[in-house]
Order: C-alpha cells, then structure tokens, then sequence
C-alpha cells in the first residue's frame, strides 16, 4: 500500500515538473515572451511566496507559546 502511495506521489511530481517546463516553453517559443523574464518573475514569485510563509510564521508560533503557556 505504501509503495502504491510512493508511486502515485512521484507520478504526480513528475507531471507537474513537465506541465510547469512546458508551460515555459509554450511562453517562450509559441507566445514569443522573453525566457529571462519568466525567470525573473518566477524568482519574484518564489521569494515573494518564501516571504509571506516567513511572515506568517511569526504570529503562528506567538500562538503556539501562547497556548503553552497557558496549560
């Protein structure tokens, strides 16, 4: 059973992986949108993505000492 999970998770990562690198190349060699462009958007997303999971942390673990300390 578990190694049917395995698969079915690495299945999945590896069809996101193509759908994501032609994505990409549809943008790049169909629609005529600079590839560094892409790129530098796709950083600006990821930090920006890094960024609020960062900033969320912050209150989440104020909460989390919180409810500690009261029990």
């Amino acid at each position: 059973m578990a190694k049917a999970r395995w698969r079915k998770r690495l299945r999945t990562a590896v069809l996101g992986v193509v759908a994501f690198v032609a994505l990409i190349w549809g943008a790049v060699d169909i629609v005529g949108v600079p590839a560094d462009n892409l790129w530098r958007h796709l950083r600006d997303i990821t930090l920006g993505i890094v960024a609020v999971i960062a900033l969320a942390a912050v209150p989440a673990g104020l909460l989390h000492w919180r409810r500690s300390r009261r029990d």
